[in-house]
């Protein structure tokens, strides 16, 4: 065998080493991106189910609407200096709400949490906290801007995309489900209508 023929195995057995160190440092970064996924999806999770996160909600859910119906809620939102010690406090919980939807958002916008993963996690309540949380955004945006919760905006939006496309979920197509006899249908429906306001 000729020295150029050796030349060229070794050039040859040079590039397959390459190639199988670049594919292991590959496979790798593919591993090290999912325990960052996941080690980010447990920190979104645990704050998302603290007693002062789920208050938050609640507050939200129960209350926001309401004091948006007083002009002089309303005016606090838009003037920080004339905010009462109790509007403060409340809208702070209200923020709270928000800002995680924002650091969401932003997770998922940026790449550093995959889109599929926090969409079929937070698909069903981001587009409910958006629509609560949206006249009170506007009225904040009026002394800001519209980067006030952007990325927020940017995750309700993607929801709602995500949401048309999966009506039904995004339980896997073709594998079967186990059928549930609801059993307490009737007689829940007939509580329900008893506590109804006449």
């Amino acid at each position: 065998m000729s020295l150029e023929l050796w030349n060229t195995f070794a050039t040859f057995g040079t590039f397959i080493v390459i190639a199988a160190t670049a594919i292991a440092a590959l496979v790798q970064l593919r591993h090290a991106r999912g325990s960052n996924q996941i080690v980010a999806l447990n920190e979104l999770q645990d704050a998302s189910q603290t007693p002062q996160f789920e208050a938050a909600q609640h507050l939200v859910q129960t209350e926001l609407e309401g004091k948006l119906r007083d002009p002089e809620f309303r005016y606090q939102v838009d003037h920080r200096a004339a905010r009462t010690t109790e509007n403060s406090a409340f809208m702070a919980n209200v923020n709270i709400v928000g800002n995680f939807y924002e650091h969401l958002g932003l997770l998922v916008k940026m790449g550093l949490l995959d889109r599929e993963l926090a969409l079929d996690f937070w698909s069903g309540t981001t587009p409910i906290f958006w629509e609560r949380l949206a006249p009170y955004l506007t009225i904040i945006r009026r002394a800001q801007s519209d980067k006030v919760w952007e990325n927020f905006e940017f995750l309700a939006v993607i929801a709602q995309d995500w949401n048309a496309a999966h009506p039904k979920g995004a339980y896997p197509a073709g594998t079967r489900r186990f059928g549930h006899k609801d059993e307490f249908l009737e007689s829940d429906r007939q509580y329900s209508a008893s506590r109804a306001p006449a």
